[in-house]
């Protein structure tokens, strides 16, 4: 009987150990997107695509999906807080000299102009809706954070 409970936990661990989960896994993808890490893209600008269930997507998965699409420029992946938890965003357009701005949590992920060599067959796409005023409210609502004058500095 221990036999068995032994085999079955080191069964589960390894199951375990290799589902796509959000922390502890590294990016795959990376080397194929140029990385802004705690960065988000400028209010003005809009997604037109993001994840129907932010919480179920990884890095990877949204990095693949990125990559699959061609009209997806860059994505936003990153721990947003709230009900959503996690956002993943696609962008088709989006200015570089006013594009990352710092939010913590949050990378931005440019797609290299050079093909990717990495397999993604292995990565399922996410399942996208267009996207909501949901992204352009939680960045207003930062930028006005970073904004304000912190009172304990005096």
């Amino acid at each position: 009987m221990l036999k068995l409970a032994l085999f079955l936990a080191l069964f589960t661990t390894v199951v375990a150990w290799n589902r796509q989960n959000h922390f502890g896994n590294p990016c795959y993808l990376c080397s194929c997107f140029t990385v802004y890490t705690d960065r988000d893209v400028a209010v003005p600008l809009r997604p037109y695509a993001m994840a129907i269930d932010g919480y179920d997507t990884t890095e990877d998965r949204c990095l693949a999906t990125c990559q699959r699409d061609k009209r997806c420029r860059a994505a936003v992946y990153g721990m947003v807080g709230g009900r959503s938890v996690f956002t993943c965003e696609f962008y088709e357009r989006f200015n570089t000299k006013s594009a990352p701005v710092y939010t913590t949590y949050v990378n931005m992920y440019m797609k290299r102009s050079s093909e990717c060599q990495l397999s993604i067959s292995h990565l399922s796409s996410v399942e996208m809706i267009p996207a909501d005023n949901s992204s352009l409210k939680r960045r207003a609502k930062l930028e006005k954070l970073i904004g304000r004058k912190n009172p304990f500095l005096g």
